[in-house]
């Protein structure tokens, strides 16, 4: 059983989309969600969505995509809720939205944007897909980098609970604020798990409650061990990632497959 909850098999360039994607449905119980970074690959992972039965799609605007729609956020959140519309049964999620202040002074230098100018349409563009999940009822994914303090005080301010966090990557004390504030939300546990340096992320996964825990590839990015730095990323390794959260739990290995698989398919798909 394994369900990879996040990747972007059309962003693959090493591997061809349809060899990845057979690869993974070689077995049964597998699912996978297509995850869109601005309009145009919303419409891709819809389309992919159609084409085979147990892959997901997801609508939304990544932080470091909003610069595109400056002055233009009314016009874009009103055309992702029009591709809801047309498209709902496809449709699980939006994401991949939040904060991402990691890359503000190279998205400056290189659109000649002022940084805080890029830092309020992030925010802009956070709290207005917030309010689009609200009116979809549907779960928010949230991508945060270096900017934790402001992505859990925007969740507070639009008291938003139904949400995962996307790569987390934080500790374990923020871990537990956030299941504080949001106790069914998910944490997203990923290649990265896999690595030695990661302690941080591991005490964190080995400490917060299994109900709370599902995992994803990020694919084509962030490979696990043992194929880091050896090839490019694809769904099938997320068998690495449970392998690793298996290796580090004190449940037993079906008791984690199973539950992290239903944590999965309870949060995403609804039918």
């Amino acid at each position: 059983m394994l369900y990879d909850t996040h990747c972007h098999p059309y962003l693959s360039q090493l591997k061809s989309q349809d060899y990845i994607l057979e690869r993974f449905f070689s077995e049964k119980d597998r699912h996978l969600n297509c995850i869109a970074v601005d309009i145009n690959t919303s419409l891709q992972s819809i389309w992919l969505s159609k084409q085979y039965p147990w892959i997901f799609a997801s609508i939304g605007i990544h932080p470091t995509s909003t610069h595109e729609y400056i002055g233009k956020n009314e016009e874009a959140i009103k055309q992702l809720s029009t591709i809801y519309q047309e498209n709902k049964e496809n449709i699980i999620a939006i994401w991949e939205c939040g904060l991402d202040y990691h890359w503000l002074e190279s998205l400056s230098q290189k659109y000649t944007i002022p940084i805080q100018t890029l830092k309020e349409v992030q925010k802009t563009f956070f709290i207005a897909q917030i309010q689009l999940a609200k009116k979809l009822n549907l779960p928010l994914i949230i991508h945060n980098r270096d900017a934790k303090k402001d992505v859990f005080s925007i969740l507070q301010q639009e008291n938003f609970k139904n949400f995962v966090f996307h790569c987390y990557s934080e500790d374990l004390g923020f871990a537990q604020k956030v299941i504080d504030f949001a106790p069914d939300c998910k944490l997203w546990f990923w290649g990265v798990v896999t690595f030695k340096s990661a302690i941080l992320v591991q005490e964190t996964v080995k400490n917060i409650p299994l109900k709370n825990i599902i995992i994803e590839t990020d694919a084509p990015y962030l490979t696990p061990i043992p194929y880091r730095g050896k090839e490019e990323n694809e769904p099938l390794y997320t068998q690495y990632v449970l392998e690793k959260i298996i290796e580090l739990r004190d449940e037993s290995p079906e008791e984690i497959t199973r539950t992290i698989f239903e944590n999965s398919k309870s949060f995403f798909i609804k039918k």
